[in-house]
């Protein structure tokens, strides 16, 4: 559908040209974009398939049709077409706003997010999912691109107050970690879209092994909640196709934080002996 020059145009621009040549689910598709390219922009690819009565797998399509590698490629380019520079910065950003401003501004943006999502918070579940947690012979983590640090943090910090913790980096080892769990094992799936298909795979396949199945997320209706026996969900405002915002750091960071602090809680005495040995092992590194 596209010709080698596309790629040096908007979105919207390859869109048009393309409507007149499109039929059925692809019309569908193409006439939404460009009715609600805004919109468009803050949707999963699974948001986007309900708004529009079609499955994901034909919105992938589309985007592919065009010539674009998926849905989050074609959104940026989406987004460019629509978002002034200094909103891909930070969205409250204006070009006249001093640093002492802006840095005010994502500082607020963070401390909104922490609040809706503890308003959000379905403590059931969360209670739920530290007991999991408590419970198990192993946890494995898996999570993707910017969610990678929140992973390791949470892997680093499990392992220190002795519980068995595995994450590692390369999405192959995440696979690999995946496919040996056992109904014994629990398994934690961190992605802000929800929607990173590494993350999606490992926890599928975490699932289907019986284990436990937990993910930290900020929609509800992403492929990630499918595999998951406890979604805990995260509160941030839409962040155009910018997933790396402070703000849905922060979320997931709180959440992890919640599970940490729960574990401990339940976990004290078997915690204070883990602690006491992992900081006597590794106390000359510290000067």
């Amino acid at each position: 559908m596209l010709n080698q020059n596309n790629h040096e145009r908007g979105a919207l621009s390859v869109i048009s040209d393309a409507l007149p040549r499109l039929k059925g689910t692809t019309q569908k598709i193409a006439e939404f974009i460009l009715n609600s390219p805004q919109e468009t922009i803050n949707l999963t690819v699974t948001e986007l398939g309900a708004r529009v009565g079609v499955s994901e797998a034909s919105v992938v399509r589309f985007a592919q049709l065009l010539g674009y590698s998926g849905f989050h490629a074609m959104k940026i380019r989406l987004a460019e077409d629509i978002v002034s520079p200094m909103l891909i910065v930070h969205e409250d950003l204006k070009p006249d706003d001093t640093p002492a401003t802006a840095v005010q501004k994502a500082m607020m943006v963070g401390l909104r997010s922490l609040e809706d999502t503890i308003r959000i918070l379905d403590m059931a579940a969360l209670e739920t999912a530290i007991k999991a947690l408590c419970d198990a012979r192993q946890i494995v983590l898996f999570a993707s691109g910017n969610s990678i640090p929140i992973a390791m943090d949470l892997n680093f910090r499990l392992t220190k107050i002795g519980l068995s913790s595995r994450f590692s980096i390369d999405p192959t080892m995440q696979e690999m970690y995946a496919s040996l769990t056992t109904p014994e094992d629990a398994a934690v799936g961190i992605s802000h879209t929800g929607s990173s298909k590494d993350t999606v795979h490992s926890l599928r396949l975490a699932k289907q092994r019986g284990a436990r199945t937990i993910c930290i997320t900020n929609h509800s209706a992403a492929p990630l909640t499918r595999y998951a026996d406890l979604p805990l969900f995260t509160a941030t405002r839409a962040n155009l196709f910018r997933e790396e915002r402070m703000d849905s750091n922060l979320a997931s960071l709180a959440l992890t934080e919640a599970l940490y602090v729960g574990i401990c809680i339940a976990r004290s005495e078997d915690m204070v002996q883990a602690v006491s040995k992992t900081v006597r092992a590794t106390e000359h590194r510290k000067y």
